[in-house]
């Protein structure tokens, strides 16, 4: 009977009744987990880690509002405030270079392509002279 009420009412019910928050716990547990296990290294840390994102959701859900957002994005939130207290990686730096772009970032980021070499006229050479046409001079990059 507790599986066709929506999240808001399981959430206010969960308060009282203990197997309300089991119908959420089995109705979000694959997708924090997914969540959680994205961003750790091993199975047996995403999976405490999963764990202490639902006890920490049943002891703070005095705090939850259903008008402000959603049950899945409050549990997201708290999943990745876990995250982020274990000092794991929430989001990827912005500024550091991606392992398969061959490019090391000096603080910015690689550019798309590599830029062509610009002419310079101290670096131009003339070739060896010949019998025909006129002088042609050919320049190096820098």
């Amino acid at each position: 009977m507790l599986d066709i009420l929506d999240d808001r009412q399981l959430a206010q019910s969960a308060r009282r009744n203990p197997d309300a928050f089991g119908v959420l716990y089995d109705r979000y547990f694959a997708r924090i987990y997914r969540l959680v296990s994205a961003h750790t290294q091993n199975t047996a840390q995403a999976e405490q880690l999963t764990e202490e994102v639902f006890f920490n959701a049943l002891r703070e859900l005095k705090r939850y509002r259903p008008a402000r957002q959603d049950f899945f994005s409050w549990l997201r939130g708290i999943a990745l405030m876990s995250l982020s207290a274990r000092g794991l990686k929430v989001r990827p730096d912005r500024h550091e270079p991606r392992p398969d772009s061959g490019y090391q970032s000096a603080g910015r980021p690689a550019p798309i392509r590599p830029r062509l070499p610009a002419l310079s006229a101290a670096a131009a050479v003339p070739f060896p002279p010949m019998d025909e046409g006129p002088g042609i001079v050919y320049a190096l990059g820098r």
